[in-house]
């Protein structure tokens, strides 16, 4: 598919997200639209996809003017779209055969009755595409994030899409997870299908991409073939600055152990994990999507069982068995999944930072609204949380800024240990700059801080020794000059658990 727009503009009220943008996609091209949050990716794409209607401007589908008038209206001329919000589009309930064809548009399965065989033996046969053996008749809400994430985008591909929007598709993805999505694209690409590949990750742009595109502030900044770029030129037309020490890692470890974890298993998910997280230290925890690092977070923090083992902080036993006991015990988590888990998305920005520190405000079950708002703004202010108002809801925010609310959210309790889950997934350079001195700053008070995260150039930078794991075991522990990419992820894949 070719697709041209032309001196598209989009505005809600006040707010000019779209300012006279103009692009266009050939047959077999792969472009990556790149931008911070809300510098009007999402408005873009949401444009070609139907969702909003432009204000001015000419869409053309192959050399024709083309009036995209809703989703169904895209759907119909070849475009499939997979949000970066890609759980609201399952049904947890359903099973992964039920989600990728339930709503099928072509009657493949029958109108008025499924067979259910036909259907399960389409779904796999997409997922084997895509180098995945998951059970078909599970429920999605008991698959990991991201087997949900490789299962949106195998049911966008069994729509045989002329154009497709991937909007940060491999967020939740491992490394091995992530080569086979970019196996795919290159035979889609092979195949004439467009690409558009909207990411913040810098390394995957530049592997896959054959045309950069940059927005800033609604305009296009950058529009050039991707051999001719380097990622400092891609940020500077991102920012409008050159970003200088990206990862701005301090070394604030201590001597002291403010958590211990010995002998901790969680049923099938992690088994025998001992661990020390030092006062001020960062603990980078690696492995593959799987190894069992994001149940034993969760564990952690009482959502996910722990079966045996002991877990100390400051020396005091703990028993996490809910996260109300978890945070009594000074412990704070930050999920991967922050419209689903982490952020109450219609209450307002302070509810949602208050949230798991009301009892201080409250006394004799009245909340204090003016200490709330004053504790609550301070909060916001230091973390660089950026609202309107403290008042708008946390869903109006900027991906960046819903994080660093996040993060708001916890530094409010005041934690003794921090465990982070893909703390930047889906933010943009500068939001992830922010977050990584939001994360110096505690360790800097002495919180023990635990980083679980598929970015491994973080992973690396970020961590003061990191933590491989393995089919639910440790199997390797890096210090110093080990902590890199290629031992980690020699480690993760061929160590012997």
């Amino acid at each position: 598919m070719r697709m041209q727009l032309v001196d598209v503009h989009k505005s809600f009220g006040e707010n000019h997200v779209l300012r006279g943008v103009s692009l266009a996609v050939e047959p077999g091209e792969v472009v990556a639209l790149c931008g911070e949050n809300g510098a009007g990716k999402s408005t873009l794409t949401r444009v070609i996809s139907g969702a909003h209607q432009p204000d001015g401007g000419t869409v053309r589908v192959d050399g024709e003017a083309a009036v995209l008038k809703d989703p169904q209206a895209a759907m119909a001329l070849g475009i499939e779209v997979i949000y970066q919000e890609f759980q609201q589009n399952l049904f947890p309930n359903l099973s992964v055969a039920e989600n990728m064809h339930v709503l099928d548009r072509e009657g493949r399965f029958g109108r008025l009755s499924v067979s259910r065989r036909r259907m399960a033996e389409a779904a796999a046969s997409a997922l084997k595409d895509l180098g995945l053996d998951i059970d078909v008749r599970r429920p999605v809400g008991e698959l990991g994030v991201a087997e949900r994430q490789m299962v949106e985008i195998a049911k966008a591909m069994t729509h045989k899409p002329r154009l497709l929007i991937l909007d940060e598709p491999t967020a939740a993805l491992d490394e091995r997870e992530s080569e086979r999505l970019f196996g795919q694209i290159r035979r889609l690409r092979e195949a004439g299908v467009t690409i558009l590949y909207i990411s913040h990750r810098l390394d995957e742009v530049f592997e896959l991409s054959d045309r950069i595109v940059v927005l800033r502030d609604g305009r296009v900044t950058m529009d050039e073939p991707t051999g001719s770029l380097s990622p400092a030129q891609v940020v500077t037309a991102m920012v409008g600055d050159a970003v200088d020490d990206f990862y701005p890692k301090e070394h604030n470890a201590t001597d002291r152990a403010v958590l211990r974890v010995r002998g901790a298993s969680g049923g099938e998910a992690f088994h025998d994990v001992d661990l020390d997280v030092r006062a001020g230290e960062v603990l980078g925890i690696g492995g593959v999507v799987g190894c069992g690092r994001g149940e034993l977070l969760r564990a952690l923090f009482g959502l996910h069982p722990l079966t045996s083992g002991t877990v100390t902080v400051d020396g005091e036993p703990v028993k996490p068995r809910s996260p109300r006991q978890a945070i009594a015990a000074h412990i704070a988590y930050v999920t991967p999944d922050r419209s689903g888990e982490g952020l109450a998305m219609q209450q307002s920005v302070e509810a949602n930072v208050s949230l798991p520190s009301l009892a201080r405000f409250t006394k004799a079950d009245v909340v204090r609204r003016g200490r709330e708002r004053a504790e609550t703004g301070k909060v916001m202010a230091d973390l660089r949380v950026r609202a309107a108002s403290p008042s708008i809801p946390a869903g109006s925010l900027s991906g960046g800024n819903q994080q660093k609310t996040l993060f708001a959210k916890w530094v409010m309790t005041g934690p003794r240990v921090l465990l982070m889950d893909e703390p930047t997934r889906g933010v943009d350079v500068g939001a992830k700059t922010e977050i990584y001195r939001i994360i110096n700053g505690l360790t800097a008070d002495g919180v023990a801080v635990v980083l679980v995260s598929s970015d491994l150039p973080e992973l690396v930078a970020m961590s003061d020794r990191v933590l491989v794991m393995r089919e639910g075991r440790p199997v390797a522990e890096l210090a110093g000059d080990d902590v890199n990419e290629q031992n980690i992820l020699e480690h993760a894949l061929v160590g012997a658990p």
